[in-house]
């Protein structure tokens, strides 16, 4: 089997005293026969694909005359799943010897005049050429450090495959340097529960990582640095990986600086319609602009961009791909980024495609450029600012006070009547007052829909608590255990009838 970015099996056939104009013939008919539509055919080589099956999703076959030599490849024109063939490459090279040899035999009595009826049908302009053939640079991928080389063609996804690899790790070296610090402070302070109470998504936005208020309170760079940024080793592995392949693609298609100013602003739509859609949590990853990368293939091969067969191979491959990486699966996964990335990708592949044709390059990085402008004030301008943040510290309070109140309440058995009649006076009333400007507040919170229903039947609750504990006060203060204990009763019915409805709330999705 053959692995890699781009798994293929190559042979290199010594033609020695055959005629390369008679081997290129045996190998059109040996095509033909195969069903493998040629795509491209003239006295330097050939070029075919397979037919569609549930083995395969297209493979490129090409043999190119060099000198004295034949140079035959069978590649995988799409993304491969765990970087292997299946032996198809192999089995492709394998029918093809086999079909030149029966060809052979069937035309060894008037090869010499199907061959020139054949080199007189070649037609004088091609849509492919083999020095720009369809697989753009991939094909030229060679080993494992040739991903990581830049070369002509494939200049900007090496340096952008680089460039995320060291600001991942030197990410994480900075966090894990925050967190042995921590650790090393809370030990000499005798705070050993420090590390516990670790807000990991503070670390991540010092960063530079994307999140919702961020972004919307106005620190918009975090659209450009959170596509720089990852979670985990796997995820930066997935993704430059994925990089490579539809780097090596299309920048040789669009051009180094096309490429890389369509790159960073698919980046930035997607982040910006991750802020749109996610409410809370730390948002990060290449991911965004790799699937406008791909919406940009899509676009190009909605076109005459590409010869039909070679668009028909690339269509499918990159369809399935696409369709299997889009479904909307996992509570990790950023599909909104994907998605904003994969139809703003769309969009600006259909400008660069108009800019390549007419010639109008700049105009059509001027309009893209426009659009994210433009798309990502609408948004920003649009999308609320939602106070989780200040939701969550407020409930971290309200939990406080209300441990400290039944601590005041139900366990001062140490205390004397007297001694607890001050407490619960003096104190404990007061923190019942705030207890309930905190249920006010709560109730005033600007929050998503479910979030905000929440909100308030937890407002709701707590002034219903606030009641209880200002009945037991006057219980205890008046020693009366009978006068509001069915007003108490009731008002703890009401509660428990809040809290069943907000259960009902959260699981519901």
């Amino acid at each position: 089997m053959a692995w890699g970015i781009s798994p293929r099996k190559t042979a290199v056939i010594p033609l020695n005293d055959y005629n390369p104009d008679h081997y290129l013939t045996l190998l059109y008919h040996a095509f033909n026969n195969l069903n493998w539509r040629v795509g491209y055919f003239d006295r330097d080589g050939i070029i075919g694909y397979t037919k569609l099956s549930w083995q395969s999703y297209a493979e490129e076959i090409s043999v190119r005359i060099v000198g004295n030599n034949a140079l035959i490849k069978s590649e995988c024109v799409g993304y491969q799943f765990f970087f292997t063939d299946y032996d198809k490459n192999a089995k492709n090279l394998e029918l093809l010897y086999n079909e030149i040899s029966y060809v052979e035999f069937h035309l060894k009595d008037n090869l010499q005049t199907s061959t020139q009826e054949l080199i007189d049908s070649i037609p004088d302009n091609q849509f492919i050429r083999l020095d720009n053939p369809p697989l753009g640079y991939k094909e030229k991928l060679k080993g494992f450090l040739s991903v990581f080389k830049p070369a002509p063609g494939y200049t900007v996804t090496p340096v952008l495959v680089l460039l995320n690899i060291a600001i991942f790790f030197i990410t994480w070296a900075i966090m894990i340097g925050r967190v042995v610090a921590i650790a090393m402070l809370s030990k000499q302070n005798g705070h050993a529960d420090a590390l516990q109470t670790l807000n990991m998504e503070d670390i991540y936005l010092s960063l530079g990582f994307n999140n919702r208020t961020q972004v919307l309170s106005g620190q918009v760079w975090r659209l450009i640095t959170g596509t720089f940024l990852h979670f985990s080793l796997l995820h930066i592995a997935g993704n430059m990986l994925v990089l490579i392949y539809i780097g090596s693609l299309l920048e040789s298609k669009l051009g180094k600086w096309n490429y890389l100013i369509l790159y960073l602003l698919t980046g930035i739509c997607a982040s910006v319609t991750s802020v749109v859609w996610n409410h809370s949590g730390v948002m990060a990853g290449a991911s965004g602009a790799i699937f406008g990368l791909f919406g940009i293939l899509l676009a190009l091969l909605s076109t005459d961009f590409y010869e039909a067969i070679a668009k028909r191979a690339l269509l499918i491959s990159t369809a399935i791909f696409v369709a299997y990486s889009i479904i909307p699966i996992g509570r990790q996964v950023d599909h909104a980024a994907h998605f904003g990335g994969l139809l703003s990708g769309y969009a600006f592949g259909w400008l660069a495609y108009l800019g390549l044709k007419y010639q109008k390059t700049v105009t059509a990085t001027i309009s893209a450029k426009a659009f994210t402008i433009l798309a990502t004030a609408l948004c920003i301008m649009a999308a609320p600012v939602y106070q989780l943040k200040e939701l969550s510290e407020l409930g971290a309070q309200t939990q406080r006070l209300t441990n400290e109140l039944n601590q005041d309440f139900y366990y001062t058995d140490s205390l004397n009547r007297q001694q607890r009649l001050q407490l619960l006076s003096t104190k404990s009333m007061l923190k019942v007052d705030t207890l309930g400007r905190v249920g006010k507040n709560i109730g005033k919170l600007r929050l998503p829909e479910k979030q905000h229903k929440i909100a308030l039947i937890k407002s709701k609750i707590i002034d219903l608590e606030q009641q209880v504990y200002r009945l037991l006060y006057l219980e205890f203060k008046e020693d009366n255990k009978t006068k509001y204990r069915q007003q108490i009763y009731s008002t703890t019915n009401k509660i428990n009838d809040l809290r069943s409805e907000w259960g009902t709330l959260e699981d519901a999705e």
